[in-house]
């Protein structure tokens, strides 16, 4: 056979004179095919579009292919106007608009027409409720009493007229169907959380509190990890009462801990401990507690113990003659001027005058370093509205010095701005502290090395010294956040890092991807970079970082995990601004799969212990004057059941 002949190979034509599928497609990808939208009366041609001949002067053909294009899945199906659509009706894309179309119909309800004169009365008995119960009117708006009214509508609805009082329980009985109900959901949270411990896939945060009625000590337990659809998920598992006549030493703190987990998982309790990784604050008992297993410290708890350093004027008593006592000097002004701000709020609360304000004042609470910034800003806010309530030479106002106040709100911002965002519970936080680390020394520094001589300026001058002192003795990078910064895309290439630094996060890296691969069953396949994933990067996650976003362009294959980590560290994929991390990796799950293993496991670990804290602020509205006397398990499934269901 001749090479002419080798290369002319046929095609076979179908039935009905119409051209195969495979020739149609290779005529659509060189334009001698286009699709046109057709405007039948069927719905189905919202989904797709014929396939026509584009003529041109050299070849005459008819204009209908007999073939269409489903516009989402791209798939070619035959059609002519004699066989109808019913064929592609039945297509897997138009079934999926069909029980869309059919969800939503179902879903829509008519409000029924109502009159008056019941809103009305529906109104008055929830005034009642909130009058005679003393409950809050915000308790009308609350789910839980939505859907107990919801069933009871429902039941009348069913049974017809009855009585209230019939499905009306006694409170013992909602009492101990609660700790049923705790127990049999705290078990299915644990059939749940199983797997992904068992694959090291979760972390625990844990803080301890004290009730300010019985002073009875309790611990929070969070359970942090990532789902399989990659959507971050924190469960409080309990908040469990301390034995009153035990001292929370570390030792009785980890036998706690381990007695927990032993009857809630019914197996050895130092798995659980050993398994997980642990963020707290760095109370010396709970250090000790979790001494023997992976602890990272709460970042949001470090800036609260750098900045109770940097405006610790009284533990220094330095003579007026040395360093440490002239920048005593300079620091009076800011003790003054916070003391007077405490003074004026309190004057304001207890007086009343409060309330003349168009903003009231807000109090600082010692326990809440950010209370300070809030207190300061009401102050600053409200300042003309002060003088022309008192006067300039008030003796409540004399000492606030405006200059000062503005610029020490701008000094603390920084750091409340970078609290609240590094204790979200929405997202992964845990890549971001490197780089609100990174800001706030850089914040420090520009203060510092300002170049104004005036008091003020001097005085934060020092502030900004003795904040970067206690930056560097306390705020240490755990190499879970260095992991995590590099698994954050428009940051890995770590140019906030000296190379010596980037090689041991490197080294680091692929040590954890070393364990991952090894703990998986061999895989003979070699995965591909997709070509669609290397397009060029157009936009910066943020732009308070952009100083440290990536700027290379060389993509890579990949094969195993260091052809996966070259690929990663090389390629120039799309991060887009307020993109959410998890759903870049997800997306990535097949092409990178040992990076996105790793990235599923450290993106789970939260940078603060806020999620157990959170539990506490639950649990002071729990256990109140009138309700002191509850039981600790009580307690327990009351809080379980709250975060528990919340999202359901």
């Amino acid at each position: 056979m001749s090479d002419d002949q080798n290369d002319q190979i046929t095609v076979p034509k179908t039935d009905n004179n119409r051209e195969h599928k495979t020739i149609i497609q290779n005529k659509i990808k060189t334009g001698e095919c286009i699709l046109e939208t057709h405007r039948g009366k069927s719905k189905v041609w919202d989904l797709f579009s014929k396939i026509i001949y584009a003529n041109n002067d050299e070849v005459q053909l008819p204009k209908d292919t007999g073939y269409v294009c489903c516009t989402k899945c791209k798939t070619i199906l035959t059609y002519s106007s004699s066989c109808g659509v019913s064929h592609l009706n039945r297509h897997k894309c138009q079934l999926n608009v069909n029980n869309e179309r059919i969800d939503n119909f179902f879903a829509k309800r008519n409000k029924p027409n109502i009159p008056s004169t019941v809103t009305i009365e529906a109104v008055n008995c929830y005034i009642k409720l909130c009058s005679l119960d003393i409950r809050p009117f915000e308790a009308v708006d609350g789910e839980g009493f939505r859907q107990l009214c919801q069933f009871l509508f429902n039941t009348g609805a069913r049974y017809g007229k009855i009585d209230a009082a019939d499905l009306m329980p006694h409170p013992t009985t909602v009492s101990r169907n609660c700790l049923k109900m705790a127990e049999s959901l705290r078990s299915e949270l644990l059939a749940i959380i199983l797997p992904y411990f068992n694959n090291g896939r979760c972390s625990a945060t844990t803080d301890m509190w004290t009730d300010d009625f019985k002073q009875i000590g309790y611990t929070a337990i969070t359970i942090h990890y990532i789902n399989d659809e990659w959507q971050l998920k924190s469960n409080v598992v309990c908040v469990k009462q301390f034995e009153i006549d035990k001292k929370k030493t570390g030792e009785n703190i980890n036998k706690s801990l381990k007695q927990f987990f032993g009857d809630w998982a019914k197996t050895n309790g130092e798995e659980w401990l050993s398994k997980l990784i642990w963020v707290t604050d760095r109370g010396s008992n709970i250090i000790k507690a979790l001494e023997k297993y992976t602890r990272i410290n709460c970042s949001s708890h470090i800036l609260h113990n750098i900045l109770q350093e940097t405006f610790s004027l009284t533990e220094q008593k330095s003579t007026e003659n040395t360093d440490a006592g002239i920048q005593l000097q300079y620091l009076k002004p800011v003790d003054t001027l916070i003391s007077a701000s405490k003074s004026l709020v309190r004057y304001m609360k207890k007086s009343g005058d409060n309330n003349l304000l168009s903003k009231p004042l807000h109090q600082h609470v010692e326990t809440r370093w950010y209370s300070k910034v809030i207190m300061l800003q009401s102050i600053r806010d409200m300042y003309e509205e002060l003088i022309k309530l008192y006067g300039h030479n008030h003796t409540r106002l004399k000492y606030i010095n405006v200059d000062l106040l503005i610029k020490l709100i701008d000094f603390l911002i920084p750091f409340k701005e970078a609290s609240t965002k590094i204790e979200g519970e929405k997202y992964s936080t845990i890549n971001l502290v490197v780089l609100y680390r990174c800001k706030l020394i850089k914040h420090l520094e520009s203060i510092k090395h300002n170049t104004q001589i005036d008091e003020t300026s001097k005085t934060l001058k020092i502030l900004a010294a003795r904040a970067l002192n206690a930056m560097e003795s306390k705020f240490k990078l755990h190499r879970n956040h260095e992991i995590a910064l590099f698994l954050f895309p428009p940051y890995k290439s770590m140019k906030m890092m000296g190379e010596s630094e980037k090689n041991r996060i490197i080294g680091n890296v692929k040590l954890e991807l070393l364990k991952i691969q090894e703990s998986q069953p061999v895989r003979n396949e070699v995965n591909q970079v997709h070509p669609e994933v290397q397009a060029p990067s157009t936009s910066s996650y943020n732009n308070m970082f952009s100083e440290w976003e990536n700027d290379f362009t060389q993509p890579n294959a990949m094969s195993s995990y260091e052809n996966e980590l070259e690929s990663y560290t090389h390629s120039t994929d799309t991060f887009q601004t307020n993109e959410n991390i998890l759903d870049w990796w997800k997306a990535r799950n097949n092409i990178l799969p040992t990076m996105a293993k790793l990235a599923i496991r450290i993106l789970a670990i939260p940078a603060t212990s806020a999620a157990s804290e959170r539990a506490f602020s639950a649990a002071g509205r729990v256990i109140e004057e009138r309700r002191s006397c509850l039981k600790a398990e009580t307690i327990d499934a009351l809080l379980f059941l709250q975060d528990y269901q919340k999202e359901k």
